[in-house]
């Protein structure tokens, strides 16, 4: 195959729909975002290049093309460093399908694997204080549909520390609830599979929830008002609103962006607060690697005040140095 010959739409199709998910096994939340990214791509291609998607080729693939397509995404649509590097991410990972499927485009490719990602600030994590989320918990309507589902649905999310895509994707069958207890079977990222227990309160609230709508075991267990799955859009509104009202009896809250993830951070810090080993908070969130989970050691302030209080202050007076005659002359003397 010649480089001309080489067809990048039909590549790019093999790439999404078989690749990565029957070879690679990635999961279908990611094979969306390698989607998203390249398809911005392309249409940068057209609207600035005038390449149309169905003839591009990898000379249009080129650093150059990249890096215009990147600093777009920063300097036009205001696009954080972190979302750059995604997408530069899943561009090379289409750039490194491409070499093994022809070693002859490895110099085609070269300027664009070497693009480098940018560094990063790791912002502090951001959470809610117990009677913050007591204020959002309470904050839906308990006499209407919409709100006695968005109150069992926040309160698994707080219960579980569950990612938004991970709770919008429950089925009724996924939830085990007895007299004793109860359990959520969460698919994670990478098709990661753990179970969480649920305290006794989210358990009741589930089994009324459950009860009251008549579900059954095929169906999602937080459906939107048609009765299809809630979307990770849907539960944003429904949180946004939640936080809004809460603000009334919580004013501090007002001050706070929170977000569906925002929840699951507060859960960890809760744990972590509680005494809970860093290592169960690890798996509880579904971290693969612990290194995820130290950020809320370095996070939580109330840790570091309970350090410094167990650190006594240096004894005696204040100390100022003095410097010696020698020193003194000798700096007089320059």
């Amino acid at each position: 195959m010649t480089k001309s010959e080489c067809n990048i739409p039909r590549h790019l199709k093999h790439f999404l729909a078989e690749y990565l998910t029957q070879v690679r096994g990635y999961s279908l939340h990611t094979v969306h975002s390698y989607r998203d990214a390249l398809c911005s791509l392309l249409r940068h291609l057209q609207e600035k290049q005038g390449i149309v998607p169905n003839r591009v080729t990898v000379a249009d693939l080129s650093a150059e093309n990249v890096l215009g397509f990147l600093n777009e995404l920063q300097c036009s649509r205001q696009n954080s460093d972190a979302t750059r590097n995604q997408r530069l991410t899943a561009i090379r990972a289409f750039a490194v399908y491409l070499q093994k499927k022809d070693p002859t485009l490895t110099g085609d490719l070269t300027g664009l694997l070497a693009i480098p990602s940018k560094r990063t600030t790791r912002q502090v994590l951001g959470f809610l204080t117990r009677d913050e989320m007591d204020a959002v918990l309470e904050a839906p309507d308990p006499d209407t549909w919409s709100g006695k589902r968005d109150r069992t649905l926040f309160a698994a999310m707080y219960n579980t520390g569950a990612r938004v895509s991970e709770i919008v994707g429950m089925l009724v069958s996924d939830v085990t609830l007895t007299s004793s207890g109860g359990m959520f079977q969460l698919r994670g990222k990478g098709r990661k599979e753990r179970a969480l227990p649920l305290w006794k309160r989210t358990v009741t609230m589930l089994r009324k929830w459950i009860a009251a709508n008549h579900l059954q075991k095929e169906q999602p267990l937080f459906a939107n008002a048609r009765g299809q799955a809630m979307t990770r859009s849907g539960v944003e509104k429904r949180l946004r609103e939640a936080v809004r009202k809460a603000g009334e009896t919580c004013p501090s809250i007002r001050a706070k962006r929170v977000s569906p993830h925002t929840l699951r951070h507060t859960t960890a810090m809760h744990l972590l607060q509680a005494g809970v080993d860093i290592t169960v908070i690890a798996m509880w969130l579904g971290h693969e690697n612990i290194e995820t989970t130290h950020r809320y050691i370095t996070a939580n302030l109330e840790l570091k005040e309970k350090a410094l209080k167990m650190l006594q202050p240096p004894s005696g007076g204040d100390f100022r140095f003095r410097p010696g005659n020698e020193l003194l002359e000798f700096l007089q003397s320059l």
